[in-house]
């Protein structure tokens, strides 16, 4: 502790009496009518809004301050004041000498297996900072209204900070609910009478106005700029001027509802990792969009948990803050969004309770340490990964940082976190699983829910026309001895790995299949890079540049897709071959690679039947996804008991989608 001058503990809710949920956004503002009220009253009260209660708290615990840790302002958290500068000095390094003093290059945990664990305690930070204004908001309701007494301390004990299931069913239908932009929403005050206020989910005035190093971004491909230099609040989808009116909700709207069932289908390839799998590359898999145990030869992928994160977010900023990730913690939205991250990596902890990151990975015998590109003002820059690291600027109680053993759920190192999330499926992720069938059966019905379910694709679209389809027999290696392969059945993704810096900011690759006389051009899916650009002071970025870091991530193909595409070219009953149906799937496919506005950069057209592109108008090299490829793999079902999860088996890697190149359609591509 002599290092450091102050710090603020991250305690969550501790001293509430108990275990209590993080309700989903909608529930609270439903069902717990005074929950919501010192919800809103507290983030108000923390974003210091000139309308709003005053209420005395500490510097470290405002929002201005929280927001902050994630990129800009650059310097360090006011609860984590430090004055050591002997770990990583260098006199030659911009980052060190200017400016003086802060020797300071972010925060930044992304792109390795601590994503996961580090934003644990920042979501568990800002619960902590509301739960102690509500606290004293819900003592003086009661001390004024007597009346009321053991309604409003009893709900700011058990007040938890909300989450929004972004890949529930509904959202594609319905997409944001109105709580999450509306301006204004209304309360339930003392005595039943209600109130409309500044609603503090849908934007943030910055307190003292803007900060001095934010900066403007100008969109090469639209000419739009993002004014974040000008801009005294946030936005989302906004116009390009200085002085917006607002956020554009219907763009955010069209946008997120026409990403929604991909959003579904890649949360549910999250749970299908089988159960034999080397623990520490299943966590690495899952938990980060670098996967850093990843070869060419390991063609398995069910994406990662920061992959689905990073699309969410350019789904939700457009031009605006969520996009970029330097600006992204000032939106509201940041921290539901990140409050359903932390609840779907605590239903996977539960499910998988034995994969773990551990000291690093294994590959034919060899160790391997896991690494980062650290960008902090304590820590080498690509030093190890272990499980009792620091997740700096998170201190404990005690006064060291946290873990990532101790952000954990469910494990003996972990620390009391006083939330836990609503029963889902069968789950409830602060009361461990009894059996590892138990945990299984629950996993299928997570996959379920989130529209994986093979069993029953299969009976509706495996008909005559699937014939052609391979599957190994029962006595194939790859099959275990207690389950059956689905005949003529296979499931198909998209392997995607991009260039992290390709465009010197947020970017997505978006699959679209063309449709034809039935059915209309689709967006199938998205895999997003969620990326600084070359000015921002962060460290850690700068270091993955000079590497030329890679973002891997996978497009699930819907079942009905492949059954239109193999029905429509006449199937088995055509004596269609499966390298005739692996051809006619690529040629299905247009590629686009877009901006965070959707304005496309390049273009590519599937199938080698594709005319391919001159090489004058040709896209770069710096710019050029590294791989597009067709992955497909069988479905393996236990004998006895259909209710548990399926085995992922015969992996074959079907090589690139877009063989005669990609067309530059900006010249940023050039």
């Amino acid at each position: 502790m002599s290092s450091a001058e102050y710090h603020y503990p991250v305690i969550g809710r501790k001293g509430t009496r108990g275990v209590f949920d993080r309700l989903p956004i909608q529930t609270l503002q439903k069902d717990h009518p005074h929950q919501f009220t010192l919800f809103i009253l507290a983030f108000n009260a923390i974003q210091q809004r000139s309308d709003g209660f005053e209420v005395v708290e500490e510097p470290a615990a405002t929002f201005m301050e929280i927001a902050s840790i994630h990129g800009k302002p650059y310097v360090e958290w006011a609860g984590d004041r430090n004055k050591d500068i002997s770990a990583d000095y260098s006199a030659t390094d911009k980052k060190d000498t200017n400016p003086v003093p802060s020797r300071f290059g972010g925060y930044c945990n992304h792109g390795a297996v601590v994503f996961p664990t580090w934003h644990r305690p920042y979501v568990m930070l800002i619960e902590q900072s509301i739960g102690n204004i509500a606290e004293q908001l819900a003592h003086d309701i009661e001390t004024k209204n007597p009346g009321e007494r053991g309604q409003w301390v009893k709900a700011a004990n058990e007040l938890r900070f909300p989450y929004w299931d972004w890949a529930d069913k509904d959202v594609a239908e319905n997409g944001l609910p109105p709580v999450l932009y509306e301006e204004k929403v209304e309360i339930v005050l003392p005595g039943g009478k209600k109130q409309s206020v500044v609603n503090p989910l849908s934007y943030f005035s910055y307190v003292g106005g803007v900060p001095s190093d934010f900066s403007d971004e100008t969109d090469s491909s639209t000419g739009q700029v993002a004014y974040f230099s000008k801009w005294n609040r946030t936005y989302r989808y906004p116009p390009s001027t200085t002085d917006p009116e607002g956020s554009q909700i219907d763009l955010l709207q069209k946008a997120f509802k026409a990403g929604a069932n991909d959003l579904r289908r890649r949360v549910a390839h999250l749970f299908t990792f089988n159960d034999d799998e080397n623990s520490a590359i299943a966590w690495d898999d899952f938990s980060n969009h670098t996967a850093e145990s990843k070869r060419d030869i390991d063609f398995v992928n069910r994406g990662s948990l920061e992959g689905v994160h990073d699309t969410v977010h350019n789904l939700l900023g457009g031009n605006g803050q969520m996009s970029y990730p330097d600006y992204a913690g000032f939106d509201p939205i940041f921290f539901l969004h990140h409050s359903n991250v932390d609840r779907l990596l605590a239903l996977w902890e539960w499910c998988y309770t034995e994969y773990w990151m551990g000291d690093g990975y294994e590959h034919d015998g060899e160790q391997y340490p896991w690494t980062q590109a650290r960008g902090t003002y304590a820590q080498v820059y690509n030093e190890q990964l272990l499980p009792d690291g620091p997740l700096q600027p998170f201190r404990t109680e005690h006064g060291d940082y946290w873990t990532s053993s101790q952000a954990r759920s469910l494990d003996k190192k972990a620390y009391p976190k006083y939330y836990s999330f609503p029963e889902f499926e069968g789950i409830k992720v602060d009361q461990a699983a009894v059996t590892s069938q138990e945990r299984a059966l629950a996993r299928k019905r997570v996959q379920t829910f989130y529209d994986f379910d093979p069993q029953t694709k299969a009976k509706q679209v495996a008909l005559r026309s699937w014939n052609h389809l391979p599957v190994p027999n029962k006595e194939d290696p790859a099959v275990p001895s207690d389950h059956n392969v689905i005949p003529h059945y296979r499931t198909f993704v998209v392997h995607v790995k991009l260039l992290e810096h390709a465009y010197n900011r947020s970017y997505s690759f978006q699959l679209h299949h063309k449709g034809n006389a039935h059915s209309s051009p689709q967006v199938v899916g998205t895999v997003t890079v969620f990326t600084r650009p070359d000015h921002s002071p962060c460290k850690a970025c700068a270091v993955r540049r000079e590497a030329g870091s890679i973002i891997r991530g996978m497009i699930p193909i819907p079942p009905e897709l492949i059954g239109s595409i193999i029905k429509s070219n006449g199937g088995s009953d055509s004596g269609t071959t499966f390298s005739q149906t692996l051809a006619h799937i690529k040629r299905e496919f247009v590629g686009k690679l877009v901006d965070a506005s959707g304005s496309e950069l390049a273009g590519a057209e599937g199938g080698l039947e594709a005319p391919q592109v001159p090489q004058h108008r040709a896209t770069s090299r710096r710019v050029t996804p590294v791989e597009i490829s067709l992955v497909s793999a069988a479905v393996a079902e236990h004998v006895e008991d259909e209710d548990r999860p399926v085995y992922l088996c015969d992996w074959q890697h079907h090589e690139a989608v877009f063989n005669s190149g990609w067309l530059a359609t900006h010249k940023d591509s050039v």
